[in-house]
This record gives structure tokens, C-alpha cells and sequence, in this order.
């Protein structure tokens, strides 16, 4: 039986969706699978995360007292979990840096495997000199591992700035069995609703948002689903007619998500959002910013528009906006897409036939 340890210090939001998708799908496959974790604040309690992963995934929390301490834990903890692994597989940054220096001289670099679920080094809220920093650290780390990227932009910027010796492209996304099964008819008599899922957070964009419920008030309703520290909410919406729902449960997001029109994604940098994946799988047309992930999850001009500025953001909304037709016809184009590029059925397949197909190329006799 494969054996496989999954390592992440980003249990929460799209990242803990991914880890239970792969460590389920894999399970399902036959494998041994491990998952071992250091909390945030969002992570769910133990009862939710067991209640929520496949019963035959171990789920192994570390846990210390200040940040540096909880590095050095999961280092040790890495070290002990990998013994016998035949693949070990790091989501996000920390856990990626961790993992590929606690394994450098443990184990070769075709059983080290690393997602970053989107680059720290594209992250606009960091100083220039840092993300420069973190692509150098980056770069040398991904000569001790294998890169697994989730999109087809992620994997061109790992070959490019990166010049990763070994990466490789997995598909992600939502089960097929979520995708609808119709698509959307527009209803000009009704007033429409603009959407955003998301944590009000500065990596989100809220004031691109707000820009365009301003612009576009008298056409639509704008809601954002999620929610954020109310300083924020306050500093970034001010007196823009958005409605913020706060935290919802998963079956809430799906009835939010079918009560928009129209899904606005501003964001200034992602991973592969899960939400964005959600929307057109749901049939909703999407309007987002020309970022890593966004851009692989919308097909510009057929399921959405992909937007270079806040300008086009507001344009192509209101487009939308204005035609209902063409809400329908990318409605039924994002359903046929997304049944086609969007849905993770194969992640457990796949992904362990990458873990073999890696050792196998560099000469590692696989366990």
C-alpha cells in the first residue's frame, strides 16, 4: 500500500477544501493517508475536521506555544511522520519551507512534493524587497523538491521565475456530481444581484467592489459573502451600497452563489479559488481580475470577462448587467466548462500516479 503524509500550517478556507479533497480521493484509491497540521485561527476543531475528512485519513495536529516554536514542532514532527512515507506532499508556504529543509538530506526530491496554493512572492501586500526574498528562497528550495501546481499559470511562472526542474500540473476543483445540470435563465423584469465570496481582506480587493457598487448601483444589488474585521469592513466598503452576510455555512454559499447574477472576483492575487470554481459551477458569469488562478478558472469572454483594470472591472459588469442573454449563453458555457476543466474527480488517480511517475523519471525505486 502507498503510503503518503500531506503537510499544511494553512488548515482553513481553500487550502483545508484541497488537503480533505486529495487525502479522500487518495484514500478512495487505496492509500495509506496521512494528514499532519499546525492550526490557525479559522481551522475547524478536531470534532469538525474528523467529522469532515474520510474516516480512513489520519489527521495529526501539532501544536506549541509562539510562531518560531510551532516551526520547529512541525519540523520534528515532519521528521517523525516521513519515516516510511513514500511521498510527502507540502501545502503553502510555511509548510513548503519546513518540509523541504526537514527532509534535504532524508529524502530525495522526487518524493518531496510542494503545493503553494499561490505564491507568496505574488503577494501585493508584501514589501518588494520581500517577495524578491521569498522567490530567491523559492528558487532554491525547488531544486529539493517536486512542485505540484494547481493551474496552468501557477505551473508557467514555477518553469519561469522559478526554473523549477521538476513541476507538474494537477487539476483541482469540485466533484463533477456539483456542477448543475442547467444553466441560468435570465429574467430582464427581475433586478439583479452582483456577488462576491471571500474574506474581507486586503488580497481580496473590497474597495474594487465597492468602486463598482457605486458605479453601478441603480442596476444591481451588491453582495458580499463572507466576512472580515469590521474596521476593515468599514474602511474598505465605507457608505457603498454592499451588503456583507458575514460567515456562512457551505449550503448557505450555494444558495447565495444561485441567487447572484453575476459574480464580480477583483482579487489582486490567488492560488485556484474554490468559491470562483463554485460560481461557474453553478452557471454564474464571472467577472475577475487577470490574476493567477482567475484566469485559468474563467474563459474570457465565453464563461466571463477577464479584466485587466478596475475600469474593465465596472464595464464588464455592467455589460452583464445590461444583457441577459448573454448572461445565458455564458451561463450555459460556464457549466459545459466547467464539467470539462473545473472538477477534481481524478485528483486521487492522478496524483498518485504523479508521485510514481516522478520517482520513476529520476531513477527512485518507488516503495
Amino acid at each position: 500500500m502507498t503510503r503518503i503524509l500531506h503537510v499544511t500550517e494553512a488548515m482553513g478556507s481553500g487550502v483545508l477544501s484541497l488537503v480533505d479533497s486529495i487525502s479522500r480521493r487518495q484514500a478512495e484509491e487505496g492509500a495509506d493517508v496521512e494528514v499532519l497540521f499546525t492550526p490557525r485561527p479559522e481551522t475547524p476543531t478536531d470534532e469538525a475536521l474528523h467529522a469532515r475528512f474520510d474516516d480512513r485519513v489520519v489527521l495529526r495536529r501539532v501544536t506549541t506555544g509562539g510562531r518560531l516554536g510551532d516551526f520547529r514542532a512541525l519540523s520534528r514532527a515532519v521528521v517523525d511522520a516521513a519515516e516510511g512515507a513514500d511521498a510527502v506532499h507540502a501545502h503553502s508556504t510555511i509548510a513548503g519551507a519546513v518540509v523541504r529543509l526537514a527532509l534535504g538530506r532524508r529524502l530525495p526530491a522526487e518524493r518531496v512534493f510542494f503545493s503553494p496554493h499561490g505564491f507568496a512572492f505574488l503577494r501585493l501586500d508584501l514589501p518588494a524587497p520581500v517577495r524578491h526574498g521569498v522567490r530567491m528562497l523559492e528558487r532554491v528550495l525547488a531544486q529539493r523538491s517536486t512542485l505540484v501546481l494547481t493551474s496552468p499559470s501557477e505551473f508557467a511562472i514555477a518553469r519561469k521565475a522559478l526554473r523549477a526542474p521538476r513541476a507538474h500540473l494537477l487539476q483541482t476543483g469540485i466533484p463533477s456530481e456539483s456542477v448543475s445540470r442547467n444553466p441560468r435563465k435570465g429574467d430582464p423584469d427581475r433586478r439583479p444581484t452582483v456577488g462576491m465570496v471571500g474574506r474581507v481582506v486586503h488580497q481580496k480587493a473590497p474597495w474594487r467592489f465597492a468602486a463598482a457598487a457605486r458605479a453601478l448601483a441603480a442596476q444591481a444589488d451588491f453582495v458580499w459573502i463572507g466576512e472580515g474585521a469590521s474596521a476593515d469592513e468599514r474602511r474598505w466598503f465605507g457608505d457603498a451600497p454592499v451588503r456583507v452576510t458575514g460567515w456562512v455555512s457551505p449550503p448557505e454559499l450555494a444558495q447565495l452563489i444561485d441567487s447572484m447574477d453575476v459574480l464580480l472576483f477583483p482579487s489582486l492575487w490567488e492560488g485556484m479559488s474554490l468559491s470562483l470554481i463554485q460560481a461557474q459551477a453553478q452557471g454564474i458569469p464571472a467577472v475577475v481580475s487577470d490574476v493567477v488562478g482567475n484566469r485559468d478558472s474563467v474563459e474570457d469572454g465565453v464563461t466571463g470577462f477577464v479584466c485587466r483594470d478596475d475600469d474593465a472591472l465596472i464595464d464588464a459588469t455592467a455589460r452583464l448587467l445590461r444583457d441577459h442573454e448573454l448572461r445565458e449563453r455564458m451561463s450555459a458555457a460556464a457549466l459545459a466548462w466547467a464539467r470539462r476543466a473545473l472538477t477534481d474527480d481524478a485528483i486521487g488517480r492522478d496524483s498518485l500516479a504523479l508521485y510514481r511517475l516522478a520517482a520513476v523519471r529520476e531513477g527512485v525505486r518507488p516503495r
